[in-house]
């Protein structure tokens, strides 16, 4: 099967509220060579301000941001779908892709009206080169070289890893350079560390994932969280029984016949204690799993021997009701996520109804004028106001005067200065202290641009001061409004960003 290695270049590191601005992806055959390649920009969205920290890393200039020569938003999200359909199936593959990257995509494709699973539906798997690099590090690391950051650690960021392996990378964060850099280190892993890469490659699906699990009683799992990753002798106890593509794993050095004395409020106790008792793994997002025989006594556990290793996972695996009240406790553990008011955060919300996915697709190849008409059709909420915001900034002449008015004005309300707390998004007021923070201390190669986004960011801000000194819409509330410009639109503008 063929491989996508892809990389994005954003305005900043929230995956909800920044936007992509630079996509690149690259299509190889099974032996990791270069069939083809694909590379797109696109303007800054209205309503995202960009980080002066993400633009000094990504060397994006301001004349870059609001040229009219290159794609809006929309128009690279289209060209993006377009070639990664014609190049599935495939694995796509990225460098902290799935918990960064893929959610960046997946939130552009949303906001597009897009189908957002590409990645994993249509016979398409995924794979994260990251969590693979970490691993050969533990298990494989003689065929490397591993730079180390300032705190003496080993550092297994793209930018210093592929350098320190053989790339040459001095156009570093630019989103081809690094799909090459990711390719590179792809090719150590396949080459120098096979039994990271050859078990990588057997669980790409959910299916074959799955099955692993249930078939292999004990097994190496490898789990990458905040950047960290750890590897444990686990079986697997059961899926979720809301969501089959997430399996638990008790860690072995927990002794079961301990475990199944436990009152239901010490066992829900214990599980939280670290290292967690109770793990989960997305069978779905290229699970690692190293058979326990490839990595011997690296795996933390193994000193209890086989013997016992194999008593404790048959003694777990035939009590069912051991292996369900540590679910439970799991579950129950967990705080519920309330919705979110602001469409960005609604993307895994209810699937779309049957005629509102027929409106989609004929959405997708009218001309404006009757996507204007569509916009007000969509039984969904999320799907009126994502149509109405797509139409304002690609064709706001199809809009009513009175309705692009409110729409400048929700959007210099939301991003002048924060005037409520249920957002994440970087306001032109948050933008301009961060960028007078970096001046102080900028080297001469950040200097400039620094300055140049910061001449911007004050010209924008001055200018959305007078607009909502002039419509009196300020950035406190005033008698009787809500706090939250977004929420005071009329039902015309819903979804205004």
């Amino acid at each position: 099967m063929a491989f996508i290695f892809y990389d994005t270049e954003t305005t900043g590191a929230d995956r909800s509220f920044d936007q992509i601005l630079q996509f690149a992806a690259a299509l190889t055959d099974d032996d990791l060579n270069v069939i083809d390649s694909f590379e797109i920009r696109c303007r800054l969205l209205p309503h995202v301000v960009p980080s002066p920290g993400a633009m000094v890393v990504t060397g994006v200039r301001v004349d870059q941001l609001f040229d009219l020569q290159i794609p809006s938003h929309y128009e690279m999200c289209r060209r993006i779908h377009e070639v990664l359909t014609a190049w599935s199936p495939a694995t796509v593959v990225g460098y902290n892709s799935i918990s960064f990257d893929e959610e960046l995509l997946r939130r552009a494709f949303y906001s597009s009206l897009l189908p957002i699973y590409l990645t994993n539906t249509g016979g398409n798997s995924r794979l994260d080169i990251l969590p693979l690099a970490i691993a050969a590090h533990t298990f494989a690391p003689e065929g490397f070289n591993w730079p180390v950051n300032e705190k003496g650690r080993t550092s297994f960021k793209l930018d210093r890893l592929a350098p320190a392996n053989g790339f040459e990378h001095s156009n570093a964060h630019d989103a081809l350079a690094d799909v090459y850099a990711t390719i590179h280190i792809a090719r150590l892993i396949k080459d120098r560390a096979p039994v990271v890469w050859e078990s990588a490659m057997a669980y790409r699906s959910k299916a074959i994932a799955t099955q692993y699990v249930e078939l292999n009683s004990v097994f190496v799992a490898t789990r990458l969280r905040f950047g960290l990753c750890s590897s444990f002798l686990v079986t697997a106890i059961g899926t979720n029984p809301d969501n089959s593509g997430e399996v638990f794993l008790l860690d072995l050095r927990q002794d079961p016949a301990a475990l199944s004395t436990m009152t239901s409020e010490k066992l829900t106790a214990h599980i939280a204690t670290k290292p967690r008792p109770v793990s989960s793994l997305k069978l779905n997002a290229s699970p690692l799993f190293l058979p326990i025989e490839t990595v011997g006594e690296k795996a933390p556990g193994y000193d209890l021997g086989m013997e016992e290793i194999t008593r404790r996972s048959e003694l777990v695996r035939s009590d069912e009701g051991l292996r369900r009240r540590l679910i439970s406790a799991v579950l129950q553990a967990r705080s519920p996520f309330p919705e979110s008011p602001h469409l960005e955060e609604q993307i895994y919300g209810s699937f779309y109804s049957r005629s509102d996915q027929s409106r989609i697709d004929e959405f997708r190849e009218a001309g404006w004028p009757r996507r204007f008409e569509l916009s007000g059709q969509f039984e969904d909420r999320r799907l009126r106001g994502l149509s109405r915001r797509l139409i304002y900034i690609d064709a706001p002449d199809v809009m009513p005067a009175n309705m692009r008015a409110d729409y400048a004005r929700a959007i210099a309300a939301r991003i002048h200065s924060r005037t409520e707390t249920t957002g994440r998004w970087t306001t032109l007021a948050q933008a301009i202290e961060e960028g007078r923070e970096m001046l102080t201390n900028a080297h001469p190669g950040s200097e400039e641009i620094l300055r140049e986004h910061l001449a911007k960011l004050t010209a924008w801000r001055d200018e959305l001061s007078i607009l909502l000194g002039e419509t009196g819409l300020s950035s406190a509330p005033s008698e009787g409004r809500s706090s939250d410009p977004v929420r005071i639109l009329p039902e015309s503008v819903e979804g205004a960003p």
